[in-house]
Parts: structure tokens; C-alpha cells; sequence
């Protein structure tokens, strides 16, 4: 993440709320990239990943009035909600959510971490993006956004016990694409 001083950040928002073309300009060169790679967390078709980031940059440029100054990365935090629901109303709109997996999944042993240091950034968005829908949503909620499970059923519309059983899933087939990446890698 771009860590921006207090100064640079309140300039940039102030500029924002003034509709300045250079403030607009400045800040979409500053997240675009970051926010891409938000969008494809979510969305694995990189044209809908592309009309959901110029969405939710719109939608920023003109709800900016509602945000509130809270600290150094506030304005990034406010605007990278902005695009992950975005990307969640995208997929709600395509019917993928709300999740069709149900209560009726096991839960799986996820105690172990997944370890990713070894493994390239886009060989893990690659990985992520081929999970089903319900759970790379979920994933993406849990793991990324740090939302609870109370908080993802809120989002989603379904139990937080069926958002656990999708992250387990999620990290299950995830472990299982680590392996076979590292034994591909490691002959």
C-alpha cells in the first residue's frame, strides 16, 4: 500500500471534494494499480474487473463529501470499500451471491496456516481468482478485509456458519494448489 503523509493525504481529499481534475488524476494514479488487483481478488473476468474499478473510481469522485478525515490511510480505507462492494454488487447482480453451497458443506481442519512467501503475487491471484464464487468472496472478506464471519453473513446474506464452512473450503482447495504449484516448482 502507497502511505501517504497526513498533508499529501488531506491535499488529495480537499482537492477531491473540490472536483480538481489534478487532485482526480493524482489519486487515480496513486490506487488504480492497488485497486485493480482489489477488483481481481473478486472478479476473475479482467473486463468486468476493469468496468467495476472506473465504477467505483465514479462512485468515489462523487460520494467523496461523505468521507470523513480519520487518520493517515482513512481516505484509502474509505475508497477501497467503495470498490469492494462494488465488486460484491457486481457479483450480486449476477446472481453469484447470494452463496448456493448451503449449512450441508463439512467443516474442514483449517488450523494450519497457508504460507505464501515463496509463492509470485500473480501465481496467487491466479490461484484465488480459480476458487468458486461463494468462496473466494468469503475468502477474500475473511482474509483480506479482516471482516468476521458475523460481519461477511451481514454482507452476504447468509449464516456466519456458512461463512465459515466456505473459508475452510476456500483454504482447503488453496493449500491444495500450493502443493501442486511448490511440487511443479521444486523438481
Amino acid at each position: 500500500m502507497i502511505q501517504l503523509d497526513q498533508k499529501e493525504e488531506t491535499k488529495i481529499a480537499e482537492g477531491l471534494l473540490k472536483r480538481d481534475a489534478s487532485a482526480m488524476r493524482t489519486f487515480y494514479n496513486l490506487y488504480a494499480g492497488i485497486f485493480m488487483t482489489v477488483c481481481s481478488r473478486y472478479i476473475a473476468d479482467k473486463d468486468d474487473a476493469k468496468d467495476i474499478l472506473q465504477d467505483a473510481f465514479i462512485k468515489i469522485f462523487t460520494k467523496i463529501g461523505s468521507f470523513e478525515y480519520r487518520g493517515s490511510g482513512s481516505l484509502f480505507a474509505w475508497s477501497k470499500q467503495i470498490v469492494v462492494m462494488e465488486a460484491l454488487g457486481f457479483l450480486r447482480n449476477k446472481k453469484t451471491i447470494p452463496l448456493i453451497y448451503g449449512e450441508q458443506l463439512p467443516e474442514q481442519d483449517d488450523r494450519s496456516d497457508l504460507t505464501v512467501e515463496d509463492i509470485p503475487e500473480e501465481k496467487l491471484l491466479q490461484m484465488i481468482q480459480s476458487l468458486p464464487d461463494g468462496y473466494r468472496v468469503v475468502f477474500n472478506l475473511y482474509v483480506l478485509e479482516n471482516k468476521s464471519h458475523k460481519e461477511i453473513g451481514e454482507i452476504l446474506g447468509i449464516r456466519a456458519k456458512s461463512s465459515a464452512s466456505q473459508l475452510s473450503r476456500a483454504k482447503s482447495i488453496l493449500k491444495q494448489q500450493i502443493v501442486s504449484y511448490r511440487k511443479g516448482v521444486k523438481l
